[in-house]
């Protein structure tokens, strides 16, 4: 009976155990898990709440920010700093460069190669002008003075237009001779003017070393630096129209035209050329295979091999 009372003893705690969560008298699992489940949701609602509150705070300070005064003059401190660094990044100078005749100049081709016979033939038809036939020539201007009767003028017209994000100085205009040689002299077509017209103010002797722009007096002769006489600025957007002409005495030229510049103190150079390629100018030769002169009645007469010759 003893053994008996001992295994009842031993039991007795073990069944209890396994009867608590279902026996009578005590309440379900469920409801003990009730309360810290209740007490998180509302932690979570709480920190929610605060959590909207702290957005709309930092909404309604970042709308006033925004719409504030203070911010529309930062707004517009960044617009025009993005505008002056994407200007930077620009060329300062917008270039648009090509050959420039008068209606009163007197005209000139000069080939640049033999002529074909083809060429001749075309030359003889009073429709045909040497544009046409003198594939690689040279069209200039001939200039006339008391010191040089007759000298090849290459008129250029240069189209300027600033745009950096400050103004730009001109601190020269020159034209940098790429090729020289010996002066073309195949083949001419030599048309008289209608009139006299004045030589443009600017002009480069391409045989200078350095040959800047210079001021050009009546007589055709150069003068001074043109930069040295005038100040050229040209702020964002300004236009700026500049007709220069060049000449040389004893060669055939291949030159471009630069500017040197100055930008809040940085020295910059930007080249203006007739469309990638370079200008070219020539002085006359002392002989040619080929002369052909525009006549007054219309056509083109041919006046054999020999020195240029100015004819009506």
């Amino acid at each position: 009976m003893a053994g008996s009372e001992r295994r009842s003893g031993r039991a007795g705690p073990r069944r209890r155990d396994t009867a608590a969560p279902g026996g009578a008298g005590n309440p379900p699992a469920q409801v003990d898990n009730q309360a810290p489940f209740s007490r998180r949701s509302l932690l979570w609602a709480a920190g929610g709440g605060v959590a909207t509150a702290i957005v709309s705070a930092l909404v309604s300070e970042l709308d006033d920010r925004l719409t504030s005064p203070g911010q529309a003059v930062r707004d517009d401190r960044a617009v025009e700093a993005a505008k002056r660094e994407e200007a930077r990044r620009k060329a300062p100078l917008s270039l648009n460069a090509y050959y420039y005749d008068r209606s009163d100049d007197a005209k000139i081709w000069v080939a640049a190669k033999p002529l074909t016979a083809e060429v001749r033939r075309r030359l003889g038809a009073a429709a045909f002008w040497p544009d046409d036939g003198f594939e690689g020539g040279i069209r200039a201007a001939l200039g006339a003075s008391d010191e040089h009767p007759y000298r090849l003028l290459t008129r250029v017209r240069l189209s300027v237009v600033g745009q950096w994000a400050a103004p730009v100085f001109v601190t020269q205009i020159r034209a940098r001779v790429l090729r020289r040689s010996a002066p073309l002299s195949h083949a001419y077509v030599f048309q008289q003017s209608q009139g006299g017209g004045e030589p443009l103010k600017i002009g480069f002797d391409l045989d200078e070393p350095d040959s800047v722009a210079r001021v050009t007096g009546p007589d055709e002769r150069l003068g001074g630096a043109y930069v040295d006489d005038r100040s050229l600025t040209l702020a964002p957007g300004e236009p700026l129209t500049i007709d220069v002409q060049a000449q040389t005495d004893r060669s055939y030229c291949e030159w471009v035209v630069d500017f040197d510049l100055d930008l809040d103190g940085e020295r910059r150079v930007v080249t203006a050329d007739d469309d990638g390629q370079p200008f070219r100018s020539t002085s006359l030769a002392r002989h040619y295979q080929e002369r052909y002169h525009a006549s007054l009645t219309g056509g083109l007469v041919p006046d054999g091999a020999g020195p240029f010759a100015a004819r009506l």
